[in-house]
């Protein structure tokens, strides 16, 4: 799939690769929440045991990456990681940064060596994987590799959520819902799950709840470039529902 897929998430959401779309948004956005407590507590004895030249260099990288300068934290992830090549963390950012670009050669290498040196002992890079076999259509294997990264953290709202954009992708519509909201139950304040909520709802033909779906988001997200999308999106939701209820009930 090109980069330029991944340039807007909403406008385009409806018309190609759904999963890989909300996928990208989510995953570039919110992963950081998803580390556990022993694992930044082994992060920062790895930390400890690095030169000053590889501690900076992995801070900058992490603090470009935060800015959305994903092109330019290459660079520093790679000086961290010459420097201490078992840092475990830089491989899992440097596959976000190469994730975000669209390099999914790149970013499925990157996730796979922070995997084997922890043992698949920390959730981030089996998460981060389910989302580049979701881009490659490997949905099934997506959802196991995910399903793996929430055995380690249950309480990942994004790992729920991932859970439910592999199922979405699967069209198990149920057990997409089911993660969906097991997210919100997670983490309330998530645009992104109400969105995906959306997408299971409008393949279900529930204008209703497609509707509450929406809502939902701008109380959430009213300012965003996205939420000029979602907002024309309701809007016309809202005169198809109007539109059928006339003809069900024509005035006599």
């Amino acid at each position: 799939m090109s980069v330029s897929r991944f340039t807007t998430l909403l406008a385009m959401i409806f018309l190609i690769s759904p999963v890989a779309c909300l996928a990208q948004s989510q995953f570039t956005e919110r992963m950081k929440e998803s580390s556990a407590p022993r694992n930044e507590d082994i992060v920062s004895v790895q930390e400890l045991r690095m030169s000053d030249k590889g501690r900076k260099a992995f801070a900058k990288g992490a603090a470009l990456l935060g800015k959305g300068d994903a092109a330019a934290s290459l660079a520093y992830f790679d000086q961290a990681i010459a420097e201490f090549p078992g840092f475990y963390k830089a491989y899992y950012d440097l596959g976000i940064a190469h994730f975000r670009l669209g390099h999914t050669v790149e970013a499925e290498q990157a996730f796979q060596k922070s995997i084997n040196l922890t043992g698949g002992g920390y959730a981030p890079p089996e998460f981060g994987m389910g989302m580049v076999l979701c881009e490659k259509q490997e949905l099934e294997k997506a959802e196991v590799v995910i399903q793996r990264g929430l055995d380690l953290e249950p309480g990942s709202a994004s790992g729920k959520y991932f859970l439910g954009l592999a199922q979405f992708g699967l069209n198990h519509l149920v057990e997409a819902e089911r993660s969906v909201r097991q997210a919100l139950l997670r983490r309330a304040d998530f645009p992104q799950a109400y969105f995906l909520l959306a997408k299971i709802h409008q393949r279900q033909n529930n204008s209703p709840a497609l509707v509450e779906d929406l809502e939902a988001y701008l109380k959430l997200d009213r300012h965003s470039r996205d939420s000029k999308q979602v907002r024309a999106l309701l809007e016309q939701t809202q005169q198809t529902r109007n539109q059928q209820a006339s003809s069900a009930h024509p005035p006599y």
